[in-house]
């Protein structure tokens, strides 16, 4: 019998906890009619595998890909356009639609308070995706939001951050 994530079998033997730690078993804990399983060691050594995978894959691709810095900066020389990192991009594209209060501090801040306050506003307590449209919806509007405007502002931006084609004018970022 396997239920959701938090759920387990009512049989300690049959337990299925996590495919990392699997075979462990005497830490099933029932409350309020679930049987729950222990952070340590089960939860723990699953993020534990999982973040020196992470690591062991960023640094194969460090290794793996070239990854270019521009020349020493000269103050006398500013580049136009003067880009900001591909993760603040979609900060200095909001930043051509809004005053800087706004796209600077009040729309970034409203963006993650909201995101903190969303598990206060939906108390659902399943882990399906397909029980949770309002989480689901609003992470995926802000992400794709994020997304759009750093899509734009790497390609779409040239000369004093005047929208160009790049199929037409040429790119203005550094890759």
């Amino acid at each position: 019998m396997t239920n959701t994530t938090r759920e387990i079998t009512t049989n300690p033997e049959e337990a299925v906890l996590y495919g990392v730690v699997r075979g462990v078993r005497g830490y099933v804990k029932e409350k309020e009619g679930q049987q729950l399983v222990f952070t340590w060691p089960h939860v723990f050594m699953r993020e534990l595998v999982m973040a020196l995978a992470v690591i062991v894959g960023i640094t194969l691709m460090a290794l793996a890909f070239n990854a270019p810095l521009e020349q020493l900066a000269n103050p006398a020389l500013t580049p136009n356009p003067a880009k900001a990192p591909w993760y603040f991009l979609f900060l200095q594209e909001m930043l051509h639609y809004f005053p800087p209060n706004w796209a600077g501090v009040f729309i970034p801040g409203l963006m993650v308070v909201g995101l903190m306050a969303v598990p206060y506003i939906d108390r659902n307590p399943s882990m399906n995706i397909l029980d949770r449209p309002f989480s689901v919806g609003l992470w995926n509007f802000f992400v794709s939001l994020v997304a759009v405007l750093t899509y734009i502002g790497t390609f779409f931006r040239g000369p004093g951050w005047e929208w160009t084609w790049p199929w037409k004018d040429g790119m203005f970022t550094v890759f």
